[in-house]
């Protein structure tokens, strides 16, 4: 049980603290307001994991007949659900593109919901909130010195590369 939820949490974890790392570094403005709060380092966490979505896409299966929108989808019919469409969705998320930690990105579905909601959710939310909270009392500066590259992948959005700087604070 406790290596279930050990590794449950395992690519939420890493591609989230990819994609918050990513944010800080092609959004110094909002670093800085961690820097002055870093007691929003979860709330930062949040944000990035709903601005980037690193699970994109799950199955599930229609255990009823259900409309959504006019349309029937009938039992027993599987349904790819678009996470990352959903945590941009601007219906929910004023100026969903951005990435801002003034707003409350509680709700997001980054991590699923409901009962298939990611077991490992909570150590993910522990240790970025312990790594963001270091950093922000340490470095002054993240900054990307190379291009990004996106792993391809149809479910998780990740990087194969990722090349940033830190720069600490004096």
């Amino acid at each position: 049980m406790v290596r279930s939820l050990l590794t449950a949490g395992v690519d939420t974890t890493v591609h989230g603290l990819a994609a918050t790392l990513y944010a800080f570094a092609t959004h110094p403005d909002q670093w800085q307001r961690l820097r002055e709060r870093p007691e929003s380092a979860r709330v930062a966490f949040d944000e990035a994991v709903r601005w980037q979505s690193p699970v994109q896409t799950f199955f599930r299966t229609a255990t009823t007949d259900v409309t959504i929108a006019d349309a029937l989808i009938p039992e027993g019919t599987k349904i790819l659900m678009f996470l990352g469409a959903a945590n941009r969705d601007p219906a929910r998320w004023p100026d969903a593109d951005r990435f801002d930690l003034t707003r409350d990105p509680s709700g997001h579905v980054g991590f699923g919901m409901g009962i298939h909601q990611c077991v490992g959710q909570h150590v993910a939310r522990l240790e970025a909130e312990a790594l963001l909270t270091a950093l922000a009392r340490r470095v002054e500066r993240i900054e990307l010195t190379g291009e990004p590259r996106r792993h391809l992948n149809n479910t998780l959005r990740s990087w194969a590369a990722l090349p940033v700087t830190v720069r600490p604070a004096r």
